[in-house]
């Protein structure tokens, strides 16, 4: 097997309608993969599946809620129905809104963050688990956050506490299926110019660049490659790691 192909292996991407999760669906297909998109923006699935076709890749979309047991692991089941197997998990969703202060964050809202951050990771992570077992392979890799690695302002409580709980999930995983071949990591971008980034802060980018001493803000495709990376069978020593690309915003 060459160490960095991934090519005819089978990728699942939940939240890989759009941002980093659609990047990841972008660079899978261009290495040769069957990408499989879970996403409950139906929408924007159906056509980034439909433009990773229209460039030669092979690709389905699965409507599906990442915070939902049944959903997820039906989704996973079609996935297996159709190409036999699950080689990477590449968890793309979540994210957050607004970044208001602790009196303002309920219990209810905190909730909502802990379980669209931290739950909607884990529960992918469990469905996939047992094709991985049985085929003795995998990779499976989530996204964290510079806000999980040190204190940002501009992320919420909830959000930044919920990425930080990313990385330990990956490190304690990380040691429990290392035996069966299966990798466990977590990439922690720093801001990165998505869709939803672009609104939630659009009147002070111009701020976010010069705070970054790269004096820009990441791109989707450099988050990408560094999924990519730990996707690759060539990384199969690099397990219970969070690589942090942030453009050195944080180099603790």
């Amino acid at each position: 097997m060459e160490i960095s192909s991934i090519r005819d292996q089978i990728a699942v991407i939940p939240g890989g309608a759009a941002g980093i999760g659609l990047a990841c669906a972008q660079r899978y297909s261009a290495e040769g993969a069957k990408v499989a998109i879970l996403d409950r923006d139906q929408e924007n699935g159906v056509a980034a599946v439909a433009a990773l076709e229209e460039n030669g890749g092979t690709a389905m979309f699965t409507p599906a809620e990442c915070t939902s047991e049944s959903e997820m692991e039906t989704a996973i089941a079609e996935v297996i129905k159709k190409w036999g197997k699950v080689d990477i998990l590449a968890n793309c969703a979540g994210g957050f809104h607004s970044a208001p202060p602790i009196e303002e964050v309920n219990a209810s809202k905190w909730s909502h963050g802990i379980e669209w951050n931290l739950s909607g990771v884990y529960i992918p992570i469990r469905a996939v688990v047992p094709t991985m077992k049985s085929n003795k392979y995998g990779r499976i890799i989530s996204i964290g956050s510079a806000a999980g690695r040190t204190a940002a302002l501009i992320a919420s409580i909830d959000y930044s506490a919920a990425k930080a709980a990313v990385g330990g999930l990956s490190r304690r995983l990380a040691i429990e299926l290392a035996p069966h071949g299966i990798t466990v990591n977590t990439v922690a971008p720093g801001t990165v110019m998505t869709p939803r980034i672009a609104v939630l802060h659009s009147s002070r980018m111009n701020q976010l660049e010069s705070a970054m001493p790269v004096g820009r803000l990441g791109k989707p495709e450099e988050i990408a490659h560094a999924v990519w990376y730990l996707s690759t069978p060539g990384a199969a020593f690099t397990t219970g790691a969070t690589l942090d690309v942030n453009g050195g915003s944080w180099t603790g």
